[in-house]
């Protein structure tokens, strides 16, 4: 009452001399309190040392916030000296009771392998846990293991999802997230891919229809312009066939997405050793002839 001046003129040192009273008889709630206000030096000189000891107090009669402030306390190093372990260790109690802001640290941890082996697979797990109870930092880093591929298989709707939800709380890095996902917009999948896909369809096919005209002709196979049209034009249409696939699925989000562009790779080098062999061929039929 004191502290809040709630039916009582405000008055910090007061409430603070009746919070120890109430936190030396074992009392969790004010020995957490009383930490707080120690941590933030309120009504008190800031006192790290005596934060933790609160903390402790409350967090070894099972406090899930208090746990988690005695984790953030050994993990900076604030009032005790810096342990990761025991910052794992105290983050864990506390998650296990369902602490959100826990078991986001904890998740931290197992993703940078501080105070815990490093595993991924836990990481995702601990940050799951704290991003469906809306904890906006475990959101954001759930967002950015799928849009990393760690510990889940990348996903980048699932990324741009949980972005979207931690951005919505006003989380900063998960709105920077956001726009860089977003920036590589669905429109410009169209404009590139389709057009691309239908030139290379009808170039396929031309090359094709050519190879078979030329064979019709009478020409013979020792003349390797017709060979290599033709499989110049089953490049293109493999080419064609990439570039479907890419509009059709949105190759932003395909989880073959990289071997979509090593694939491509190799049939545009395809392509133009092909285009060289053609030119070579024609090059040594008009030498011939002259």
């Amino acid at each position: 009452m004191y502290y809040y001046g709630r039916g009582v003129p405000q008055d910090y040192a007061e409430a603070v001399r009746w919070y120890r009273k109430a936190a030396e008889q074992g009392y969790a709630k004010d020995q957490l309190i009383l930490g707080d206000i120690y941590y933030l030096g309120k009504a008190v000189p800031q006192n790290m040392a005596g934060a933790a000891h609160w903390y402790r107090k409350a967090a070894e009669q099972g406090d899930p916030k208090a746990q988690s402030s005695l984790a953030h306390a050994y993990y900076s190093g604030e009032g005790v000296p810096q342990d990761y372990s025991e910052a794992a260790r105290w983050n864990r109690k506390a998650a296990e009771q369902g602490y959100a802001l826990a078991q986001q640290g904890l998740g931290f941890m197992y993703a940078e392998g501080q105070g815990v082996p490093q595993d991924d697979t836990q990481a995702v797990a601990w940050y799951r846990r704290a991003a469906e109870q809306g904890d906006a930092g475990a959101q954001q880093s759930l967002g950015y293991m799928y849009a990393e591929g760690r510990g889940v298989p990348r996903d980048y709707r699932e990324a741009i999802r949980w972005y979207r939800k931690a951005a919505e709380q006003g989380d900063v890095r998960a709105q920077r997230s956001l726009e860089a996902l977003e920036s590589w917009s669905r429109p410009s999948i169209q404009y590139v891919e389709l057009p691309t896909a239908l030139l290379a369809l009808s170039g396929g096919l031309w090359f094709l229809w050519s190879s078979l005209r030329f064979l019709l002709r009478g020409k013979g196979l020792a003349d390797r312009r017709p060979i290599a049209g033709t499989l110049l034009g089953l490049d293109l249409l493999a080419n064609s066939g990439l570039s479907f696939y890419a509009f059709a699925v949105d190759i932003r989000f395909s989880p073959y997405r990289i071997a979509f562009y090593m694939s491509r790779v190799l049939l545009v080098l395809a392509m133009i050793a092909l285009y060289v062999l053609a030119k070579r061929e024609k090059t040594s039929q008009s030498a011939r002839t002259a």
